[in-house]
């Protein structure tokens, strides 16, 4: 490249930034080298934009809180956090994915790969989630588009848009569409594989917030050779659509002689073994690409893309027809007799199952789409949960004794402290319901881990005493229960 004068590349800087706001932006992705000389008049721009998987490495034990962080958060493994490409949904509307004007419409579509982003790809503009804690902040795993140009589109230089994302899927979205539209979107599949156990990967993400890029102030980079003008976003927050169970095995030792995790019992010589753990009401039907949050049953307000409270409510496609007179389609449907098709035996864990995940020694059990209850939906038919085989030996040469112990996820509990029952078939009710006092008290979001983990026992051969406690790659935690 020819060396040019500091007086000539001044003037050829400042005529290019006096033409950028007649100069065509775009969302076409070109890798094209270009000459070392370059006309001022069509010096080529780019964008480059981060992505964040929103987490932190943080556990408490506390009762369930709810709201949008729950009690605190934890950073996903790898395998959970991985993006190899995203679509971007350009559109203006100064209200958002919330307005009500059948005038905003989608102005440009692109999907392109992103890599994990390096102290390389700086400077780049980071602007966090309103809300979030430093703690959040400084853990975050991002992705980067680099840097890639822009040309033949009717993005204009110095025009405000809003931006949603899909990561990891393939979304039938185009140019023309209602944002209307697109924010009722639904998907049948939130990962690549059966999310029994660790068979999940891909996992599908979107928009954690309703984004905002301006183009305009472009940097001008001349680290590649060439004059390049740099539209650098601010990081565009998402989270995934599947949830996580975990079984905790803090307070246990394994045992391969008894197949399982042991638990010494509180007096005598008995000792109780968790020999499998089965997943139960797995919602196996569409969920929203786009989180959305209720008001109240029936909803007087809906808001797309909104913060979990402690009094609202997120919503399903299903969660209006829970209402006791449907029958939707569920993997793994509770039953005396659980189908081992997704039950964990502990015996028998898969590489990578057992993991080391928030300060905790977990075992993968499930990752469950969306399961979201009406406050009078029957808990035996639509509730997510887990049922426990327990094998309770009088002492190391007793024949053991075999029960099944059954437990409704809780989202947000009812008690702060205490505990709560979980039940054998017998003591289930088919009719039994969560508080309606409390909102969202059963049932599974979007980027959750809903952990358990056994603290005791109260008396010889008797109940087991569990703690629920459900974290998002966010985090809320549930206090005791007992089997």
């Amino acid at each position: 490249m020819s060396i040019l004068s500091t007086s000539i590349k001044f003037i050829r800087q400042a005529a290019v930034l006096a033409l950028l706001p007649w100069l065509a932006c775009s969302c076409q992705w070109i890798t094209d080298d270009y000459d070392d000389e370059i006309d001022i008049g069509v010096a080529p721009n780019y964008i480059n934009i981060t992505i964040s998987v929103s987490a932190e490495n943080n556990a408490s034990t506390r009762a369930p809180q709810g709201g949008e962080y729950g009690d605190g958060t934890e950073k996903g493994i790898d395998r959970e956090n991985e993006v190899s490409f995203i679509t971007l949904i350009f559109y203006q509307d100064n209200t958002g994915i919330n307005t009500t004007s059948d005038d905003a419409e989608v102005l440009c579509v692109k999907q392109y790969a992103v890599r994990p982003f390096t102290e390389d790809d700086l400077p780049n503009s980071h602007t966090h989630k309103i809300g979030e804690s430093e703690s959040v902040q400084n853990n975050e795993v991002l992705y980067t588009t680099g840097d890639q140009k822009l040309e033949e589109s009717t993005l204009q230089a110095g025009q405000s848009y809003k931006v949603l994302v899909v990561a990891n899927a393939i979304v039938d979205v185009a140019v023309g569409d209602k944002i209307k539209d697109v924010r009722d979107k639904v998907t049948s599949s939130v990962y690549t594989g059966t999310g029994a156990g660790i068979d999940a990967t891909n996992f599908v993400m979107t928009s954690e917030t309703d984004a905002s890029v301006v183009l305009e102030n472009p940097t001008l980079d001349t680290s590649t050779g060439e004059n390049r003008f740099i539209y650098y976003f601010n990081c565009i927050h998402i989270e995934r659509l599947a949830a996580r169970i975990d079984y905790c095995i803090n307070n246990a030792t394994y045992s391969a002689t008894y197949g399982g995790y042991v638990y010494n019992e509180v007096s005598g010589n008995g000792f109780y073994v968790v020999t499998k753990v089965t997943p139960f009401n797995l919602y196996n039907e569409s969920e929203y690409l786009f989180k959305r949050v209720q008001d109240a049953w029936p909803a007087t307000a809906t808001t797309y893309l909104g913060n979990e409270t402690l009094s609202n409510y997120v919503a399903d496609p299903n969660t209006a027809n829970k209402d006791n007179s449907h029958t939707l389609s569920y993997l793994s449907p509770i039953v005396q007799n659980m189908d081992n098709a997704y039950s964990v035996d502990m015996n028998n864990l898969s590489e990578g199952q057992l993991i080391t995940s928030g300060g905790y020694n977990n075992v993968i059990i499930a990752y469950p789409k969306e399961n979201t209850l009406l406050p009078t939906s029957h808990l035996k038919k639509y509730a997510t949960g887990l049922a426990f085989e327990v094998k309770y030996y009088a002492n190391t040469t007793a024949t053991p004794v075999t029960r099944t112990y059954y437990h409704y996820l809780r989202h947000q509990g009812e008690l702060s402290t205490g505990s709560y029952q979980a039940k054998q078939w017998a003591d289930l009710s088919d009719t039994e319901m969560g508080l309606s006092t409390v909102s969202m008290n059963h049932g599974i979001v979007r980027n959750n881990i809903y952990r358990v983990s056994i603290e005791g026992f109260s008396a010889v051969g008797g109940t087991i005493t569990l703690k629920i406690e459900e974290e998002k790659w966010r985090h809320v935690d549930n206090p005791t229960i007992y089997i």
